[in-house]
C-alpha cells in the first residue's frame, strides 16, 4: 500500500490512507500536462518552449467513526490547511518517497445523514510549483573511516559502507553517483568542518566557497534559492549562529547537478552530505 500523507507547514502529519484518520477514496495525483509556446505556421507549429502551469489535484476523503469524532478529525485537518493558506506556507503532500508542496484550497463536506458510517469531504490540492520531488541523499565520510559526521547516528563503517547510494571509482577521492533523472537537479550540500575551504568537482565543474570552517561548524549551499537576498550559502556554528558567506563563492557554485552517472571528486579531508532533489511530473 502506498504511503500518502499531508504534512502541514507546522509539521502536523495526517495519514490519508488510514482509517485511524481518514480514507482517501479518489485522487488524481498521477495526472499532469505540459503547455506549449509555439509559432503558428501554415502547416503545423514551431515549438519555442514547453511550459507547465500550477497543478490542481481533486480528491475525496471518507472519515469514519462517531459523528462527533468525524467532526473533530475534519476540523483538525481543515484547521491546519487553513493555517497554511493564511500564512502562505505550503504543506507537503507525500506519495511514498516523493512529495509536492501544496495548499488545500477547496473543500465540500457532505451533510451528516442519519445512520451514515462515513462523512465525505471533497477537496482540491493546489501545487503552485507543479513538480514532485524525490530526495536522494549521499553522505560521504572523511577518508579516516573512524571519523563521523556530526549528525550521523550509529554509523559503523564496515557494516554500512555497501549500503550507501554511491561507490568509489578506484580512488577514494572519486565517488560515483547515479542520478536517475531526466533533467539536471537542484541540490543542498552540507560540508562539516574543519576545512580551510569547501571545494568539490562534478564532471569537471568546480564548486568552491573560499571560507574556512572550524570543527563543529558546517556550511550549507542550497541551489534552490541562489539569489543574494535569500542568503543560501552560509555557515552554522556550534551555537546555531549563522554567518552569511554568499560573497565567498568562487565561480558558479549553484550549478545544478547533471543527470545520469556522475563522478564527484573532493579530497575527503572533511565530511560532505549531498541531497539531490529529483523532480518529476508525477510521483513514482
Amino acid at each position: 500500500m502506498a504511503k500518502v500523507q499531508y504534512v502541514s507547514s507546522r509539521g502536523k502529519v495526517f495519514n490519508l490512507l488510514s482509517f485511524d484518520y481518514a480514507k482517501l477514496a479518489t485522487a488524481n495525483f498521477h495526472s499532469y500536462s505540459w503547455g506549449r509556446s509555439v509559432i503558428k505556421r501554415k502547416y503545423g507549429e514551431i515549438i519555442n518552449e514547453f511550459t507547465k502551469e500550477a497543478q490542481y489535484f481533486s480528491c475525496e476523503f471518507k472519515f469514519r467513526g462517531t459523528p462527533s469524532h468525524r467532526a473533530e478529525l475534519i476540523e483538525a485537518f481543515h484547521f491546519e490547511t487553513e493555517y497554511d493558506i493564511t500564512h502562505k506556507k505550503p504543506g507537503k503532500l507525500i506519495w511514498n518517497n516523493d512529495y509536492i508542496y501544496c495548499y488545500y484550497v477547496e473543500s465540500s463536506t457532505y451533510p451528516e445523514e442519519d445512520g451514515s458510517q462515513y462523512t465525505v469531504n471533497q477537496g482540491v490540492f493546489y501545487a503552485p510549483y507543479p513538480f514532485w520531488i524525490e530526495e536522494k541523499k549521499v553522505e560521504i565520510y572523511p577518508a579516516d573511516e573512524g571519523a563521523t559526521l556530526p549528525n550521523a547516528k550509529g554509523y559503523v563503517p564496515d557494516e554500512d559502507r555497501y549500503g550507501y547510494p554511491y561507490s568509489y571509482c578506484g580512488a577514494p577521492t572519486s565517488i560515483f553517483i547515479d542520478v536517475n533523472s531526466y533533467a539536471d537537479c537542484d541540490f543542498r550540500m552540507l560540508a562539516y568542518g574543519p576545512a580551510s575551504a569547501v571545494q568539490w568537482t562534478i564532471d569537471n565543474h568546480v564548486y568552491k566557497v573560499d571560507y574556512a570552517i572550524r570543527e563543529n561548524q558546517y556550511m550549507v549551499i542550497d541551489s534552490r534559492q541562489n539569489t543574494e537576498p535569500d542568503r543560501q550559502c552560509y555557515v552554522v556554528n556550534e551555537s546555531g549562529i549563522i554567518t552569511n558567506v554568499f560573497n565567498y563563492r568562487v565561480g558558479e557554485v549553484f550549478k545544478k547537478i547533471p543527470s545520469g552517472n556522475i563522478i564527484l571528486n573532493y579530497p575527503r579531508t572533511y565530511g560532505l552530505e549531498l541531497t539531490i532533489f529529483i523532480e518529476r511530473s508525477e510521483p513514482r
